[in-house]
């Protein structure tokens, strides 16, 4: 075996380890022993956490209404679970944390964890209402937590 050869190799595996280090810090990665929430800051602007209930939809909001993206949450669970109402109720839960109102373009879907063959995960866009009177959030299809 030539030292290049080993070099080469030692580097690979390097590589390799940091790589699923990495996805293990996901909310979506296979790896993941525990539910894992991660929240993606887009707003600049920090609001109070609340308790009201929070409209959780597949949808996306009209262009008309007037609102703030505050952040893109992630959402995966390491066990076993019904999709979507565990991840649904851990939305909810993140955007009253952050202030938000609605949490949008939701999707939910199921894959492996370290522990489970199948357990729920989700992603969605978590907003602010500025101007209540540009929507009206009940008219927009989804489930409220």
């Amino acid at each position: 075996m030539k030292k290049n050869d080993v070099k080469l190799g030692s580097a690979c595996i390097v590589l390799s380890v940091m790589l699923l280090l990495s996805m293990g810090c996901s909310a979506h990665s296979i790896l993941i022993a525990k539910h894992t929430y991660q929240s993606m800051y887009v707003s600049h602007k920090t609001y109070a956490p609340h308790a009201n209930k929070v409209l959780i939809s597949e949808f996306t909001l009209p262009t008309t209404a007037k609102h703030e993206i505050i952040s893109y949450l992630d959402v995966g669970k390491a066990w076993y679970g019904t999709l979507p109402q565990q991840v649904y109720v851990s939305m909810a839960y993140m955007a009253r944390e952050i202030g938000a109102d609605a949490v949008v373009s939701v999707k939910t879907w199921y894959q492996p964890a370290a522990f489970a063959w199948i357990t729920p995960h989700g992603s969605g866009v978590a907003i602010k209402i500025i101007d209540p009177s540009s929507i009206d959030l009940k008219e927009i299809p989804g489930y409220w937590y």
